[in-house]
């Protein structure tokens, strides 16, 4: 339990808002394995943290994302700097993650929906995770890790 974040120990369950299937209520935390925990306390710092806008947070100015939409425009309408933004802050702000790559899966540039997957790896585990995340303009984000074949 040393790997979860101290919001995720001080409050003894995951609260994200989040819209994944691993949501889970304080009557599950105790059950789940430690691997599992890490996971989950991962997604839910990243949807923090890329669903902040930056500047939000005044003791941290540069926590969270800027306006994706407006990167794109002062891109040239480049998808970019994007990555580059969040392969950054995901750098800066989760420490359990390294080796973070972040490659563009989908663009649907009528509703201004970006899907992008995350190859890392966790630092405690050798092994490479994929983590598919979307943005839209509303504001609306998804993170999550993308199932092994042999978990259940």
């Amino acid at each position: 339990m040393e790997n979860l974040s101290l919001y995720d120990l001080l409050v003894g369950q995951f609260t994200s808002e989040a819209d994944y299937v691993d949501n889970v209520s304080s009557a599950n935390f105790d059950n789940m394995s430690e691997e599992k925990k890490l996971r989950q306390s991962i997604i839910e710092n990243l949807h923090m943290v890329l669903r902040t806008r930056q500047g939000a947070v005044q003791h941290l100015p540069d926590f969270g994302m800027p306006d994706i939409l407006q990167m794109y425009f002062d891109s040239g309408n480049s998808i970019e700097p994007i990555r580059k933004q969040i392969r950054e802050t995901i750098l800066k702000y989760e420490p359990r993650i390294g080796n973070v790559d972040v490659e563009k899966t989908d663009f649907d540039q009528k509703n201004m929906r970006i899907a992008f997957k995350i190859v890392a790896s966790i630092k405690e585990h050798p092994n490479k995770e994929i983590l598919l995340t979307e943005f839209s303009t509303t504001g609306w984000t998804k993170i999550v890790f993308e199932r092994d074949e042999n978990e259940h």
